[in-house]
C-alpha cells in the first residue's frame, strides 16, 4: 500500500513535519474477504514508512549541535484523534539539506483492526524544543484481513469513509 501526505510549516519552536511518507504491509494470498456485517478482524502487521525530510533549517542533532536539533523521526497511527505513537526512526548519519527516502519499520508486529487507517511522521527535536505535527505528513492505508488480497491502491489523500 502506498500514500503520499502533505507537509505544512509550523512555529518556529516546532520543526517542520516531513515532506511525504509511504506505508507499506505485506500482501496476504487471496481467499475470503472480511464482509462489512461481520466483527472487525484484529491482525498483526509491520508497519514500514519512507519520507523525505529538509535539514536546511534544523540539522542533525550531534555532540556538536544539541540544540534547535532533530533528534530522531516518530511515527504515529492518527485515525483518531489522538496520535498513537508506534515506533521511531533515526536521523540517518551526515544527513544535510534534503535527504529522500528515509525508512524505517516497526521492530515488532503490530495489532491492527482491518480496515482504513492514517500513519502520520514526526520530526522530534532535541528538548525542551518541540515536534512537528504528524498530522502534517500522513498516509492513508487499508489494513487487510489475514485472508485477503492486497488491493492496487493509488497514492491519495482523501479521508476514509466513516
Amino acid at each position: 500500500m502506498l500514500g503520499h501526505a502533505r507537509a505544512q510549516s509550523a512555529s518556529p519552536s516546532v520543526p517542520p513535519a516531513p515532506k511525504q511518507s509511504t506505508i507499506q504491509t505485506p500482501a496476504q494470498p487471496a481467499s475470503v474477504v472480511q464482509t462489512p456485517e461481520g466483527p472487525p478482524q484484529a491482525v498483526r502487521r509491520t508497519v514500514t514508512v519512507a519520507f523525505d525530510y529538509d535539514f536546511s533549517t534544523y540539522p542533525p542533532c550531534s555532540a556538536k549541535t544539541n540544540k534547535k536539533c532533530i533528534q530522531q523521526f516518530n511515527v504515529y497511527e492518527v485515525s483518531a484523534p489522538k496520535p498513537i505513537f508506534l515506533f521511531t526512526i533515526p536521523v540517518p548519519a551526515n544527513a544535510k539539506g534534503m535527504v529522500s527516502g528515509i525508512s524505517g519499520s516497526s521492530p515488532n508486529k503490530r495489532v491492527f483492526f482491518a480496515g482504513p487507517h492514517r500513519f502520520g511522521v514526526s520530526a522530534k527535536m532535541a528538548s525542551p524544543d518541540g515536534e512537528s505535527n504528524p498530522y502534517q505528513c500522513m498516509v492513508f492505508a487499508q489494513v487487510l484481513p489475514d485472508d485477503a488480497a492486497a488491493p492496487a491502491q493509488k497514492p491519495g489523500s482523501s479521508s476514509p469513509q466513516k
